[in-house]
């Protein structure tokens, strides 16, 4: 029986070669019929198919088997969709792929900090940041507020007002390149600011983008107001002066719970802009340094001008508690060369948030 079998794969195979008729004539086909019904039925589909091409059967056969094939044509040829993990407003929108569809998170922040320098004592924070992307366009929003119990030269602040509104609109051209606008507005009574607006546009790019690292920069040029709230005894109401905008960010994903995140800002005027100084001296004579004499009741005189610069620097330790919220530790850093008067030129910070992420 086994040498019948052996005969019958033979046959079967050389089917390939010679003509279905010659199978017929080769083949027993009743004894085939009772021994393999499986092999019999498909040797009849096939003489079927030969006889009657246009046969429903056969064409649903070779309908299902083009389907089949391009089905998984189609499966293997088609992108995969990536998803970028983390904070993908970070990333080019090339690292996506840019499409229509309304890409968004909502992130918000709450920390209380411990301050030194100009101002002493304890500071709550709150931010809300809003991320957006639609094709190659990518949006921030952000609204800072913050309460203080603290003091400022020695002096209890308890009206120590800060508000912050910060918009920045990124078109990225490539995975590298990119341009953004943006706009600030502040008022941060700790600094004598009533109110300052920066208006800025430029390019930047993509240093690094990997699943774990994500570096990039921005150098922008732009227009800053500034309106000082002791104007009366400064005798200067407002600057508004040509500004150099840079930023660098960096998020590094150490491990899936802890990353470390890290920025780096500097705002300089591009033109020389006054610098008050005391009008008189500890001896209750005219400042000698003055270049210019005091506005009339003015404590304050002009003593020169230089070019501003403020520096921006922040370093924080992420550990993600769940896929919604986490637990940050911040250390940042502020230095302006140009201090207004009676404001000093360094502020620190330590603090400890929690941010939950909708």
């Amino acid at each position: 029986m086994a040498k019948l079998h052996f005969l019958y794969a033979v046959i079967l195979t050389s089917s390939a070669v010679f003509s279905s008729s010659l199978l017929a004539q080769t083949i027993d086909i009743d004894y085939l019929k009772s021994a393999n019904p499986e092999l019999y039925r498909q040797l009849m589909a096939v003489e079927l198919c030969r006889k009657e091409p246009q046969s429903t059967s056969c064409q649903a056969t070779d309908s299902n088997k083009n389907r089949s094939g391009a089905t998984q044509h189609q499966t293997d040829s088609a992108p995969k969709p990536t998803q970028p993990a983390g904070k993908w407003w970070y990333d080019s929108a090339y690292e996506q792929g840019p499409n229509d569809q309304w890409q968004h998170a909502l992130q918000v922040t709450a920390d209380l900090a411990e301050m030194s320098g100009n101002i002493e004592g304890e500071e709550f924070h709150i931010e809300v940041d809003y991320f957006s992307r639609v094709n190659a366009w990518t949006n921030f929003l952000t609204l800072i507020y913050e309460k203080d119990d603290v003091k400022q030269s020695g002096i209890q602040a308890l009206d120590k007002k800060h508000y912050a509104f910060n918009y920045g609109g990124r078109y990225d051209f490539n995975e590298t390149w990119f341009a953004q606008g943006g706009y600030i507005i502040e008022q941060d009574t700790s600094r004598s600011l009533d109110r300052q607006q920066v208006l800025y546009a430029g390019a930047g790019m993509h240093i690094i983008a990997t699943d774990r690292v994500n570096l990039s920069s921005m150098l922008a040029v732009g227009e800053q107001h500034d309106e000082f709230i002791n104007q009366d005894a400064v005798g200067i109401g407002s600057l508004d002066y040509s500004v150099a905008y840079f930023v660098e960010q960096l998020s590094w994903h150490i491990t899936k719970t802890i990353s470390i995140n890290q920025s780096f800002t500097w705002l300089h005027s591009l033109e020389s802009l006054p610098e008050p100084g005391p009008s008189m001296t500890a001896g209750n004579t005219v400042n000698p340094m003055c270049v210019e004499p005091p506005a009339f009741g003015s404590e304050y005189c002009i003593i020169g001008n230089s070019n501003k610069s403020k520096l921006g620097f922040t370093l924080g330790l992420q550990y993600q508690i769940s896929a919604n919220m986490a637990l940050l530790y911040n250390y940042s850093f502020e230095k302006d060369n140009t201090p207004w008067v009676g404001v000093e030129g360094t502020d620190k910070s330590n603090s400890i948030s929690v941010r939950v992420r909708f």
